[in-house]
């Protein structure tokens, strides 16, 4: 083979110069470009890593004899790493994470030996775990009784009573939750204010030691039932003041002094809507025409419809005596003062200096007339 190539065409063959020319030069500028290039390209597309959760296979049925799980595994975290385009473009589906639930012979909080796939070419998983934690227990059914779970009544009104049907469910879980679990119904009762009968309700099943919190993993064996709510309106009791209703006048020469009413007031018993219109009441009409004299009208009150009145021995009337006192008094008779007639007055003004009366003249005239005497 040497032979060959000694004697062959390749043996007096030489490089160009330009090749050999200035080659450090040239290898250079080919390491710059390359280092150009790379940059260039991580610049765009970096690699990239990040961590995500990733969700526990834990059907139930995948857990042998009657064992099942008493909580819900947690998530796993793991971190994918690839370029940038490959790790946003990851789809969570990509990865299965699957307990070995065959390890479990007892109850209890355990370690399962955990497997991780991921069907993504493309990027690559790092810090996954190699086991996830249990809580494993045996499954169990009990019956309990329903609780409903209303909004609130309006104003003047109250719930009397609940009644679901079935009264009790038969419930289906973990052993140790079983004994805390509660099976409640949710109702919106809105402005309703008589009975309401609510068909298909849902039930749920809530940890009352937690907030309320939904137990999952427990079944309801009767899913729904039939709810009726009993709306009444709410009793109370009002101090009303009666109120006499007079008609006609007293008799001429006298006056109305004095209305009073025994027992001023009373108390009313009954639906707080019916009570708060209720503040005064009326007596029927009490005819007072031509009274001269005090009376007292002995009447009957009743009350208003769907109320009741309370007496001070406790007991209950819808009707009670009233006494009604009208006071009369008589008016003084009048005095009547004459009152003197003034003088005409004179067209020429009188002297209110008195004439001298003459002095009788000593000699008597026989014959003559007598003379008047002054005044």
């Amino acid at each position: 083979m040497r032979r060959l190539r000694s004697s062959g065409p390749w043996r007096n063959r030489q490089a160009p110069q330009w090749i050999s020319r200035n080659l450090r030069v040239k290898l250079l500028a080919i390491l710059l470009a390359l280092a150009s290039w790379v940059v260039v390209v991580y610049a765009a597309n970096p690699p990239d890593s990040r961590q995500i959760l990733v969700h526990v296979q834990q059907d139930s049925q995948q857990l042998p004899g009657s064992y099942v799980l008493a909580h819900a595994i947690n998530d796993i975290g793991v971190r994918i790493s690839g370029t940038r385009d490959h790790v946003d473009a990851f789809q969570l589906s990509s990865i299965r994470a699957t307990p070995n639930f065959d390890a479990i012979h007892h109850t209890g909080i355990q370690q399962l030996p955990l497997t991780v796939v991921n069907t993504d070419p493309n990027v690559e998983l790092t810090d996954e775990p190699p086991t996830v934690t249990a809580d494993v227990d045996l499954l169990a059914s009990t019956s309990v009784k329903v609780q409903v779970r209303t909004s609130k009544t309006p104003v003047g009104y109250q719930i009397s009573s609940i009644t679901a049907d079935p009264a009790s469910v038969q419930l289906i879980g973990p052993h140790n939750e079983l004994g805390i679990a509660q099976a409640v119904v949710d109702l919106n009762l809105g402005t309703r204010t008589n009975t309401l009968t609510q068909d298909g309700l849902p039930v749920l099943v809530v940890d009352p030691r937690n907030g309320n919190r939904p137990l999952t993993d427990v079944t309801v064996k009767e899913g729904t039932v039939r709810v009726t709510v009993v709306i009444k309106p709410v009793d109370g009791s009002l101090v009303a003041t009666v109120l006499p209703q007079l008609i006609g006048q007293v008799a001429a020469g006298h006056v109305l002094s004095v209305v009073s009413v025994d027992p001023p007031t009373v108390i009313l018993t009954g639906p707080q809507d019916l009570i708060n219109g209720a503040q005064q009441l009326p007596t029927t009409q009490i005819p007072i025409y031509g009274l001269t004299a005090d009376h007292t009208f002995t009447i009957t009150l009743d009350a208003p419809k769907g109320l009741v009145f309370t007496l001070a021995s406790g007991a209950t009337a819808t009707s009670i005596p009233i006494n009604v006192h009208v006071s009369v008094g008589a008016l003084p008779e009048a005095v009547v003062t004459p009152t003197p007639p003034s003088p005409a007055p004179s067209a020429t003004a009188r002297s209110t200096t008195p004439t001298p009366c003459p002095s009788p003249s000593p000699t008597a005239i026989v014959g003559g007339p007598t003379p008047k005497p002054c005044p």
